[in-house]
């Protein structure tokens, strides 16, 4: 495991912040939450009714402005109240600075890495309120094959409060060389009904169970019909294939040199 000095810090805390690695572009699932403003406040009476997703829980879309039509062929939803679930899911550090990676899913376990507030990673997993990191993620923090990386998502009982929140991604860009196929249904046996090219990159209106549905407006470029469905697989590891599907900005955002300070093109 990569190894770094903790000592005489929190169990779950360390280092200072830095931005996040997705820039100004990263949106919460609960659009109300400045991060720029400091760590996430109690909210206020007026805004108590507001339905929030539960720590760990599967945040699938879709957006409330896409065309009902974009979930037609749609996998069932996940529970997000079991003991186990599977990936991928994204979540974003909300904590402040930082929340520790760790060898097992123990609040007492060795810490292997941390992740910075403001930083969106993904999971593979999510097993009794923890979130393991994703082979992508744990190869970027130079974590090895043979050393568990996992993050607390709930520090209530710590006195913490949230550590991560569900983040659905609504950009990916296509990484499987030459093309990927969008299927009628979620499913791999499902009829292809057009193809995107490596290098592409879509606005989708929905994550669920490892597979992304394609925005309306990417469906109405495509010439797709309202009464069939839009989907591609994120992740094809199991049968050799590797990712398919990686989170992106949107089109036209660039990183300034100053981190943090990335504008759209034309602003």
């Amino acid at each position: 495991c990569s190894s770094h000095s903790f000592c005489g810090q929190h169990p779950l805390l360390l280092g200072m912040p830095r931005s996040s690695r997705f820039g100004q572009w990263a949106t919460t699932c609960n659009p109300d939450v400045n991060l720029e403003a400091g760590p996430p406040q109690a909210p206020s009476a007026a805004s108590q009714h507001l339905s929030r997703p539960s720590p760990g829980a599967p945040v699938e879309g879709p957006a409330s402005s896409d065309d009902p039509s974009v979930l037609l062929g749609a996998p069932p939803h996940r529970d997000g109240s079991a003991e186990v679930v599977a990936g991928p899911l994204w979540f974003r550090v909300m904590f402040a600075p930082n929340v520790r990676v760790r060898r097992e899913p123990e609040a007492n376990a060795s810490p292997v890495a941390f992740l910075e507030r403001g930083e969106i990673v993904e999971a593979c997993e999510v097993r009794s309120g923890w979130a393991s990191l994703a082979h992508m993620e744990r190869e970027s923090r130079d974590i090895s094959k043979d050393c568990g990386a996992w993050v607390l998502i709930d520090g209530r009982p710590l006195n913490l409060g949230i550590l991560l929140e569900p983040y659905m991604p609504r950009w990916f860009k296509v990484v499987f060389e030459p093309r990927v196929a969008v299927r009628k249904a979620a499913r791999s046996d499902a009829p292809a009904i057009c193809w995107l090219d490596a290098g592409e990159v879509v606005q989708v209106a929905a994550v669920r169970s490892g597979w992304v549905a394609l925005s309306a407006s990417e469906r109405r470029a495509r010439d797709i019909s309202r009464d069939c469905g839009s989907w591609l697989l994120i992740d094809a590891s199991d049968r050799g294939l590797g990712k398919l599907l990686q989170i992106c900005p949107p089109p036209g955002w660039v990183a300034a040199t100053k981190p943090g300070d990335e504008v759209p093109l034309g602003s």
